[in-house]
């Protein structure tokens, strides 16, 4: 290996490892999105209320695998975007017969902003960074190689995909179409290999078709919900154009910056592509364009982060377009600066949200281990050996199911919905936390509600006038009666 490959590689591991360590000592706690990964992937359900499951899976045996440590999906988190740069490299290896242009196709990616602040927490959206460039990368080899073991393999990737989040049909659609528009793929119809991806794929998506329709299409009807059923909103393609500039504006510089004539931004009509080359156009323009397109003409709202994962091809597409006269060096030395003011940029940003948002955002000041161990010692007192085997709390505290004793069930799998403070289920002794104003009126609603439900009841300062109040029920015995 050469000394400059060398460089790379030991460059790209710093990279990672850095915006591992970088939330994982200043983050207060997990956000969210990750939280929700857990209470999901605890159940091992074929699907849940919002999403496909296969991200909470995945996120579910990292954390066991790695002894119950939720700052563990850190490490997941940029273990996730490595297999996505391992598989833009192996797609630039397939185009150009330059071992430099295909790290260099991992460099121009790694300074997006999408690479940093759209890859903090692995989620429904950052799983695609590893499952689109592995997707194409199988594609490109199936149409170059006809082979069927990749066709297989395109099946398999592609129902991973769908169960990772279903805005991947449409790039499945797209390259449907990619095969029909090309005068030269069209002959693979003549050939066993798409009709081998289709059946694998539909087989492979085959049981989360069957859980859907088994509970009323619930995770489809949230994904429409969320995007069309609501205002409609006209301007959401111009914000979505917009956040993609911003996510890959660095990237552009980065390659412009490195390359010694004025570069070309969109292919020419007269180029000569390979029918690879053509693939890597078309795949990393027409996704977002007809995304785009839909959402102004339907109002359909788009989120602003599903951009993140689009453009990770983007430095194959500009090596494309672009021949020649590169400078590395320049590219390499550009990379390592803008990677340090990103880790500044985002130390700043978890740092400010910790010390000096804690008293606008009492989240921010609480520390739900030591929160746990409270109700976790109450817990013993009261009922000794007795495992918990639920929790109920507000968005606050969710995180509390983490490190509550016996890893308490926080999601309702019959009815695809979290346990809420207020509903009348599970029958059987219950946490309930939620935070709250000491002096507001929650508490006593929550007293009110449940009665002679209540088992135990306390509450811990957070800061200011802020408290975690937690309490033990058992609603069991009022729904025997009823």
């Amino acid at each position: 290996m050469e000394k400059r490959e060398q460089s790379y590689i030991y460059f790209i591991l710093a990279y990672l490892s850095a915006f591992i360590l970088i939330p994982m000592l200043i983050r207060n706690e997990l956000p969210y999105d990750m939280i929700e990964n857990l209470y999901w992937g605890k159940e091992l359900q074929l699907g849940y209320d919002k999403h496909p499951p296969l991200f909470a899976w995945i996120s579910f045996f990292f954390y066991k695998t790695c002894f119950s440590w939720p700052e563990s999906l850190y490490i997941l988190t940029q273990l996730n975007l490595l297999v996505g740069l391992f598989f833009v490299f192996k797609i630039s290896e397939l185009l150009f017969d330059d071992r430099q242009k295909s790290w260099a196709s991992v460099l121009v990616f790694m300074t997006s902003v999408c690479a940093v602040f759209g890859n903090e927490k692995f989620n429904a959206n950052t799983i695609l960074m590893s499952l689109y460039p592995m997707m194409f990368y199988l594609f490109i080899r199936m149409i170059k190689f006809q082979t069927k073991v990749d066709a297989f393999a395109l099946g398999i990737v592609g129902a991973l995909a769908i169960i990772g989040k279903y805005i991947a049909l449409g790039y499945l659609g797209c390259m449907g179409l990619f095969l029909i528009l090309d005068k030269d793929c069209r002959t693979l119809f003549k050939t066993s290999l798409p009709y081998i991806t289709v059946v694998t794929f539909l087989v492979g998506i085959s049981w989360h078709v069957v859980w859907m329709s088994e509970h009323n299409f619930v995770t489809l009807r949230y994904a429409l919900d969320k995007s069309t059923d609501a205002q409609k909103d006209y301007f959401s393609s111009f914000n979505f154009i917009g956040m993609q500039i911003l996510f890959y504006a660095t990237a552009f510089w980065a390659f412009a910056y490195s390359y010694t004539k004025k570069i070309a931004l969109l292919p020419s009509l007269k180029g000569n592509y390979s029918t690879e080359e053509k693939f890597v156009l078309f795949i990393s323009t027409v996704p977002q364009a007809l995304l785009s397109l839909v959402s102004l003409f339907t109002g359909m709202r788009i989120g602003s982060f599903w951009g993140t994962n689009m453009f990770m091809t983007l430095g194959a597409y500009l090596f494309i377009l672009n021949k020649d006269s590169f400078d590395y060096d320049k590219l390499f030395k550009f990379t390592k600066i803008i990677s340090i003011v990103f880790a500044m940029v985002l130390t700043a940003k978890l740092g400010i949200a910790r010390l000096f948002l804690r008293e606008y955002d009492p989240t921010n000041a609480t520390d739900m281990r030591q929160i746990a161990l409270c109700i976790n010692e109450d817990w013993n007192k009261q009922f000794g050996d007795e495992k918990i085997k639920y929790v109920r709390t507000n968005k606050a505290v969710r995180s509390l199911h983490l490190f509550l004793k016996d890893s308490p069930s926080a999601y309702d799998s019959e009815h695809c919905d979290l346990y809420q403070i207020y509903n009348p289920y599970p029958y059987d002794k219950s946490v309930v936390a939620f935070m709250c104003k000491k002096d507001s009126d929650e508490i006593e609603t929550f007293r009110n509600f449940y009665k002679q439900d209540i088992l135990f009841e306390n509450m811990i300062p957070v800061i200011n006038d802020y408290v975690v109040y937690y309490a033990f029920i058992d609603t069991a015995e009022d729904n025997e009666e009823d």
